[in-house]
C-alpha cells in the first residue's frame, strides 16, 4: 500500500491589522490548511517563544509595541508557509481593568462592541423615584438645554424629570454583570442618602453607596427639593471612595486640579443654587496613579466640539454636568498624568449612528441636549 500524500499547509485566512489601546492585548490569528500543521508567531521577524498555536495573544501592550509586525510560519512534512505581516497599532492607554471611574472606555464591557438592543432606550425617571438594570449600561442623566430638571413640563407635581438611556448586554466571563442605577429624592435627604447603603431600597444591594458603586452623574435642584443620581455598581470590583465637595465656579478648575494630584477622578458634577458640586473617587486597587484634569464649561451647542478637543488632547471625559441655571454643560476631563495621545471620539445623532457607535466600542460617555437643533436635539459621546 502506498502512503497517502501529504497536503502542502496553505494559509486560508491571513493574519489583521490590530489597534489596541496601550495595557490591554491583542490577538491575532489565522486559518491554515494541510494535515499536521504546527504554527510559530514571530514579532519583527524574530520566533516567539511558545507562541505556537494558530492564534497568538499579546502580552498587555505598552507604546513601544506601536507599529510592530506579526507574522506566522505554518509548517508540515510537505514544506513551511509564511504569512503577510500584521501590524498592531497602540492607541492611548487605557484605564485599570475593572476601574468604574472611566465611564466604561476602553472596559471589557465595551471595547469589543456592547449591547444587545436595537438602539438605545431613553426613560425618564420622574420626581422621587429609583430603579435599576442589570446587566446593563447606562449613560449619564442627559444634560443641555434647560437643564437636567426637564425639559417636558413635568404635570404630576414632582417638579423635575431626568432622562437617560440603558442598553442591556450579555454577562460573560470577559464581560462582567454591571448594574447601571438611578434615583431621585429630596434634596434635603441628600446627605443621609449618601451615606446610607440601604437606599434606595432596592434590598439586594442596589446603591449608589456601597464602595462597589460609582456615581456617574448628578444633578441638584434645591428650589424643587430634588436631586438626581446615576450610578454604575460592580459584584467584582470594590474599594471605592468618595469625596463630596462644594466650590464656587470660579475655583472649580483648581479643585479638579486637586483631586487629580491626589489620585481621585471627578465623575459627577452639577450646579447648585450658584456653586458647583462634585463627587471624586479614589479606588483601593490604584492609589499611585496622578490624574492631570481639565474643566470645560460649554452651551449645548458647543459641547460636542469642546468634548472632542478635549479626547484630542487624551482626557477621557469623567463627568458631564450643569453648569449654571440656563443649561450650558460642564465637561471634566481627566488623563494620566503625561498621557497625551488623542483618543478616538464621536459625537452621534440618531439610533442607528448610536448602535454603530456601540458596536464599535465607544463608551457612552455622555448625552447632549440641544433644543436649539430641531431635527437633531440629543448628541450621544463616544469615546475609546
Amino acid at each position: 500500500m502506498r502512503p497517502a500524500a501529504v497536503v502542502a499547509a496553505a494559509i486560508a485566512d491571513q493574519p489583521r491589522a490590530q489597534s489596541v489601546p496601550m495595557g490591554l492585548t491583542a490577538t491575532f490569528a489565522v486559518s491554515a490548511t494541510g494535515s499536521s500543521l504546527q504554527y510559530q508567531w514571530a514579532k519583527n521577524g524574530a520566533s516567539i517563544d511558545g507562541a505556537t498555536g494558530s492564534s497568538y495573544t499579546t502580552p498587555a501592550t505598552t507604546f513601544a509595541d506601536s507599529g510592530a509586525s506579526f507574522t506566522v510560519s505554518v509548517s508540515n512534512t510537505a514544506g513551511t508557509v509564511t504569512s503577510a505581516a500584521a501590524s498592531l497599532t497602540v492607541t492611548a492607554r487605557a484605564p485599570m481593568s475593572g476601574d468604574l471611574r472611566f465611564q466604561q472606555v476602553d472596559a471589557s464591557s465595551t471595547v469589543n462592541g456592547w449591547g444587545t438592543a436595537g438602539a438605545a432606550e431613553s426613560p425618564i425617571l420622574s420626581g422621587r423615584f429609583a430603579q435599576y438594570f442589570a446587566p446593563s449600561l447606562g449613560s449619564p442623566l442627559y444634560v443641555g438645554s434647560g437643564g437636567s430638571c426637564g425639559p417636558t413640563p413635568v404635570t404630576d407635581g414632582t417638579g423635575c424629570a431626568w432622562e437617560f438611556s440603558e442598553v442591556p448586554f450579555t454577562a460573560s466571563s470577559t464581560n462582567p454583570t454591571l448594574l447601571a442605577g438611578y434615583a431621585s429624592d429630596f434634596f434635603d435627604s441628600l446627605q443621609a442618602d449618601l451615606t446610607n447603603t440601604a437606599w434606595p431600597n432596592f434590598g439586594n444591594g442596589a446603591s449608589p453607596s456601597t464602595d462597589s458603586s460609582v456615581i456617574t452623574s448628578m444633578d441638584f435642584e434645591p428650589a424643587n427639593d430634588l436631586f438626581a443620581v446615576s450610578w454604575i455598581q460592580s459584584a467584582q470590583q470594590s474599594g471605592f471612595g468618595f469625596v463630596q465637595n462644594t466650590v464656587t465656579p470660579a475655583q472649580f478648575g483648581a479643585a479638579a486640579v486637586q483631586e487629580g494630584a491626589s489620585s481621585r477622578v471627578i465623575t459627577a458634577v452639577s450646579y447648585n443654587a450658584g456653586n458647583i458640586t462634585y463627587v471624586a473617587y479614589s479606588w483601593q486597587a490604584d492609589t499611585s496613579t496622578l490624574y492631570e484634569t481639565e474643566v470645560v464649561n460649554a452651551s449645548p451647542t458647543n459641547a460636542p466640539a469642546a468634548a472632542a478637543k478635549l479626547a484630542a488632547q487624551g482626557f477621557i471625559i469623567t463627568a458631564t454636568g450643569t453648569a449654571d441655571a440656563v443649561g450650558n454643560v460642564l465637561l471634566v476631563g481627566t488623563r494620566v498624568q503625561g498621557d497625551t495621545m488623542a483618543r478616538p471620539f464621536v459625537a452621534v445623532q440618531g439610533s442607528a449612528a448610536v448602535q454603530t457607535m456601540m458596536q464599535q466600542g465607544y463608551a457612552n460617555i455622555g448625552v447632549i441636549l440641544d433644543l436649539t437643533n430641531a431635527t437633531a436635539p440629543y448628541t450621544y459621546l463616544g469615546e475609546r
